[in-house]
């Protein structure tokens, strides 16, 4: 369960939490994690490591023995020989590493891998950062007195009781039922309690596991509720992720002014203005070396086309009235779009009528 998510009420989080806030949890080092899984993993790793190594401590510890036994060996090992019994600390303290190395090596490695199954790669200082409210004596008092703490007290009470009594029944089973393994020589009496040893342990091992994964599951579900959204939370991270519409509506606004201020300088460019008369405006530009066919560069209504015009009159740019083509363009053709084959006879004839009038044939 991730820290700092237990003081949230539940009670208000109405919303599912959405993919934009887990990534949010996780950049704070908040997610679901089962540390039961984690140590099972890694008791496991341990273990199998150990039955791996056994035979080899086995004979190692075996040779030990012997060594420090042996009769020469003994008589040397007094507390007034300093450097014998240094020696002789020096070669337990070697074995013992070299014994407990590559089970803790395991125990580690693994461990560490269970958490990444889990969360995967996190890299966050948020976790460990100093807050006050995890130092604050009445929090901490309220969270012994809340319902959760109440809970998990009780399923890890659970958890001992019946992990100890399966192991109660199990060795009771396992070793105590069979008293004359005790009478029988030491090779077999020893692989007889190895074997035991190996039910009991897988045994209570599948305990764990079962206890493990519902940690996991439950971990899981109560981080997916503490992370959920309040109505206005949710409301707000919309607008966060969405944009405001208030902003997206001054966006908008700024974006028409600009293409507004850039079609009223492409008015100047245009070869003819060709008008309704009063309400409509429409801008024509054609180049025949460079452009296929004539292209609308400007349009407007009413003040709109008000404004065309007399942008028109102060760039000397002509003015021919023309009702049917004003309309039709007006509402067939964009700014910046050509003429459509169908207009290019009518649209033709106002530029010819246009060019003569510049003298440009």
């Amino acid at each position: 369960m991730a820290e700092g998510q237990e003081d949230r009420n539940t009670d208000d989080l109405m919303e599912e939490a959405s993919q934009t806030r887990i990534d949010e949890m996780r950049e704070k080092g908040q997610v679901s994690q089962s540390r039961e899984l984690v140590g099972l993993i890694s008791l496991f790793a341990a273990a199998t490591a150990l039955w791996i190594f056994a035979p080899k401590i086995g004979t190692d510890i075996g040779e030990y023995m012997r060594e420090m036994f042996r009769v020469d060996e003994a008589a040397k090992m007094n507390f007034k020989d300093s450097t014998a019994l240094n020696l002789a600390l020096m070669k337990c303290l070697k074995l013992i590493v070299f014994m407990g190395l590559p089970i803790s090596v395991a125990g580690f490695v693994f461990g560490i891998l269970g958490s990444f199954m889990q969360v995967g790669s996190i890299l966050s200082f948020d976790p460990i950062m100093p807050k006050f409210e995890k130092i604050d004596p009445i929090k901490g008092l309220m969270r012994f007195l809340s319902m959760r703490f109440v809970m998990d007290s009780a399923r890890m009470i659970f958890k001992i009781v019946v992990s100890v009594y399966a192991a109660y029944l199990l060795v009771k089973t396992q070793i105590f039922n069979s008293p004359e393994q005790m009478l029988s020589d030491p090779g077999r009496f020893l692989a007889s309690l190895s074997a035991s040893s190996k039910t009991i342990f897988l045994s209570l091992f599948g305990i764990a596991a079962v206890f493990a994964l519902m940690d996991f599951w439950m971990q899981r579900k109560e981080w997916l509720k503490q992370v959920r959204l309040t109505r206005q939370e949710a409301k707000e991270e919309a607008k966060e992720r969405e944009g405001n519409p208030q902003v997206k509506a001054r966006v908008r606004s700024i974006q028409r002014e600009m293409s507004r201020k850039r079609m009223m300088a492409a008015v100047k460019t245009a070869d003819v203005i060709i008008t309704n008369p009063t309400h409509i405006a429409i801008a024509v530009k054609y180049d025949k070396d460079k452009m296929l066919a004539p292209r609308v560069v400007a349009k407007g209504a009413d003040f709109i086309a008000q404004k065309i015009k007399a942008l028109a009159v102060e760039a000397g740019v002509p003015t021919v009235e023309n009702v049917p083509l004003a309309r039709t363009l007006y509402k067939s053709v964009k700014v910046n779009q050509y003429i459509p084959r169908a207009l290019y006879q009518a649209v033709a004839e106002v530029l010819a009528y246009v060019f003569r009038l510049r003298n440009k044939f």
